[in-house]
């Protein structure tokens, strides 16, 4: 502070009067603001104490860097003016060099803002906020160094430097109080997990984390829950950072108590369904060690059950009455009926796009029907299935309560299974966020068959919001070219039928001579009922074979057969029928595929190539452990030349690459003219296990871990088991907006004299 006032004045302290108060300096704050502000007032007599008051008050205010106070004699008493010296206006607040934490979630925490004052005092407690926050997420070494650049007299700029350093790894969890389990069982149900050696990073899990320490004080509370242990306690846990808070010592107290057995189960309050009829579907018994888990999957089950009648908004909840002298519960599942409900009207909202009819197609509840839960998933999962929508939410809206009364509500807790009353209404909301539908791809990248490729589509999958699809694309490259365009109508005319047509212009380089595949088709389909569809298709293409490598060792002889003719054309009718029960077919996580083509080629249709050709295909798909999925394919096919034409090479089996069984090259697990040269098969048999994990949820990024077994055979072999070659490996996924991409390591696990050990395969890479 500073004080500026007149000699002669302060000489004859208390014998003038403040005639005048003036203020000057302030830009941003008002002057009439600043004097309200102040306790002495004009006519009052002048005190250097009071003005060493008004001025602390000044300060206090937060809004100055300095302030002077100085006299001038006026009329007969003096003038007391004080000059301010605002602080600087924060014109901006950035971060440099946090990486693990986003700039706007920092700024959302600091008490600082845009537009305001400088404080000190404020800039060292975001310091502090910022620190916090670090810590939190396991960053005990991190560093905030504040620096303030002046732009002008009037304007700074405040940049928080972050140094986050490594984050604190755990080095080890203590689980104290545990004796009825081993600890490492319990770990393992944990978000938080123990730094191993390797990798030599910290991952995510190895972190120290406020709150998943929170998620698993409740985890591990839950397991003892599941397991009957219906008095434990876990408490805080409390951490213990060594010197240098490189590492932590996580311990959590646990009180185990006893484990209960369920005594009996009772059902109360339901009307409409019986007791044997809910208690069919559950799974808790008498007897068996009380779990939260079950009695959370029967509570489920049950809603579900009345759902599929119309109970839209039943309520299960469970009364548990523990007996401590025998270690046993009374489990009693209280139901809270409601009132059936019928669907008033669907109404679709947030389809900008997308036409009604699009989607209401796909909806399996009917207005003026009682409403199913069942039918409503099936609706959900239909729609998900086009792949148009980001989000979509089915959501029923009450509109009106039945007014009878349920026979036996009056006579007792429960009544006759199939008692109903008048339906009450909800409006079924189906409430969808659009996404885009149409792409345009520019690629290159390489490929480990067909080398060196790019590519160019055009694809539109709901074309002019009718959910039609409309492709073009070409890849050129090295070893392969292709050109297709595809159009197809997924309800033909607005019926249960559906259309498509595909043209194509294909070439493709082998080690011994080139293939050109040069036609179209015309398939129709059918589907019957929610999971069966079925088609029939005409195709005409012409074959060619040719720039025959002569020179080549053991050159199949098909291939000769093949050039020798020139071209041909083939004409071939097919069928197929196919089951598909997955979730979602662009990427599932449960359900089956199963699935059966014919095709049929003859000279009577106007082709120079007779053939049939018959592939049986069939996958599951299991979800594991969150959102992890094991998946089980496999695959069986016959083929050959009717009376005496031969099977086209290119509609012969070859088996090996990444479609089929990895850790081998294209076609090289099966039979062959040479150790090189590979020659297809007429029949194929292969299998394929997988298991899949996503580490980066949102990018759609999965670990691909894999094992392959099978083969093709040759014309004059049958199928032998013993000669089905195994391969195993990993790899990554990407689930992209245009597709999927695949990176695959696959180790040949029993290679033979001459075979590589190992293949690296991977499709098309970078999109540009």
């Amino acid at each position: 502070m500073i004080f500026i006032f007149c000699a002669t004045v302060f000489a004859q302290e208390g014998k003038f009067l403040i005639k005048q108060i003036h203020i000057k300096g302030n830009r941003k704050i008002d002057t009439k603001t600043l004097l309200s502000k102040l306790n002495i007032k004009e006519g009052e007599p002048f005190s250097p104490e009071a003005i060493q008051k008004e001025i602390k008050k000044l300060y206090g205010l937060g809004y100055f860097d300095q302030i002077e106070a100085s006299t001038d004699p006026f009329e007969g008493g003096i003038l007391l003016l004080f000059t301010v010296y605002e602080k600087p206006d924060l014109s901006d607040i950035s971060f440099e060099g946090n990486d693990h934490l986003r700039t706007e979630t920092l700024k959302e925490k600091l008490s600082l803002k845009v537009h305001t004052f400088i404080d000190s005092v404020q800039i060292a407690n975001d310091v502090k906020t910022i620190m916090t926050l670090y810590e939190k997420e396991g960053y005990a070494n991190a560093s905030v160094l504040p620096v303030l650049n002046r732009l002008s007299d009037s304007k700074t700029t405040l940049t928080f430097v972050v140094q986050e350093n490594d984050p604190t790894y755990i080095k080890k969890i203590r689980l104290e109080g545990v004796s009825a389990f081993p600890e490492e069982k319990i770990k393992k149900k944990l978000d938080t997990k123990e730094y191993f050696w390797f990798p030599p990073w910290v991952g995510e899990s190895e972190r120290y984390q406020e709150e998943k320490l929170s998620s698993d004080m409740e985890k591990i509370k839950d397991f003892y829950l599941n397991e009957g242990y219906l008095q434990v306690q876990v408490g805080a846990p409390s951490v213990i950072l060594n010197e240098d808070k490189k590492s932590s010592v996580i311990t959590f107290q646990v009180s185990e108590g006893a484990s209960y057995k369920i005594d009996s189960i009772r059902i109360e309050g339901n009307l409409f369904l019986s007791s044997e009829t809910l208690l069919a579907v559950t799974h808790a018994r008498v007897s068996e060690t009380f779990s939260k888990e079950t009695v959370g999957s029967d509570i489920r089950k049950m809603t579900s059950l009345y759902g599929e009648s119309g109970y839209l908004f039943a309520n299960v909840v469970p009364e548990i009455v523990p007996n401590a002298e025998n270690k046993t519960v009374a489990l009693t599942y209280i139901v809270t009926e409601g009132v059936p409900y019928k669907i008033r009207n669907i109404n679709i909202r947030g389809n900008d796009k997308t036409r009604d009819k699009v989607i209401r197609r796909e909806i399996r509840q009917n207005e003026q029907e009682t409403a199913n839960t069942q039918l409503l998933r099936r609706s959900l999962q239909r729609i998900h299935n086009l792949n148009f929508f980001e989000d979509i939410n089915l959501v029923p809206q009450k509109v009106g309560d039945g007014g009878a009364k349920r026979p036996g509500e009056q006579s007792g807790r429960e009544g006759v299974e199939g008692a109903t009353q008048a339906p009450a209404m909800v409006d079924l909301n189906v409430e969808v966020q659009e996404k885009s539908t149409g792409t345009l791809t520019l690629g290159g990248g390489y490929s480990s068959v067909d080398r060196f490729v790019g590519q160019f589509e055009i694809n539109q999958g709901n074309l002019f919001g009718r959910g039609q699809l409309l492709r073009a694309r070409a890849e050129f490259g090295s070893r392969r070219n292709a050109y297709t365009l595809t159009f197809r109508e997924p309800y033909l005319f607005d019926s249960t039928y559906s259309g498509q047509t595909d043209l194509f212009n294909q070439s493709q380089t082998f080690d011994t001579y080139k293939e050109r595949k040069t036609g179209g088709d015309l398939i129709l389909g059918k589907s019957f009922g929610e999971h069966i569809s079925s088609s029939i298709s005409y195709t005409l293409e012409t074959l060619r074979v040719f720039d025959l490598n002569t020179k080549a060792p053991f050159p199949p002889q098909l291939v000769k057969t093949e050039a020798e003719r020139g071209g041909t054309v083939t004409s071939a009718i097919g069928f197929s029928i196919a089951r598909d029960t997955r979730d979602f077919i662009f990427d599932p996580k449960e359900g089956t595929r199963h699935a059966l083509s014919l095709e049929y080629a003859g000279t009577f249709l106007g082709g120079d190539n007779a053939y049939y050709k018959t592939v049986l295909d069939s996958s599951r798909y299991f979800p594991a452990w969150r959102e992890e999925v094991f998946s089980l394919h496999g695959r069986v096919g016959f083929a050959d030349g009717i009376a005496e034409n031969l099977l086209p090479v290119g509609e012969r089996f070859f088996v090996g690459g990444i479609n089929t069984v990895r850790g081998f090259r294209f076609g090289k697990a099966g039979p062959l003219t040479s150790a090189v040269v590979i020659n297809g098969g007429n029949k194929e048999l292969f299998f394929n296990a997988e298991y899949l994990i996503p580490f980066a949820k949102e990018a759609g990024l999965k670990w691909v871990l894999f094992y392959d077994i099978g083969a093709a055979f040759g014309d004059t072999e049958s199928i032998a088991l013993s000669e089905l070659r195994e391969g195993a490996g990993l790899g990554i996924r990407w689930i992209s907006p245009v597709g999927t991409f695949r990176a695959e390591w696959g180790y040949n696990i029993n290679p033979k004299p001459g075979e590589k050990d190992k293949e690296f395969e991977f499709s098309i890479g970078t999109i540009f």
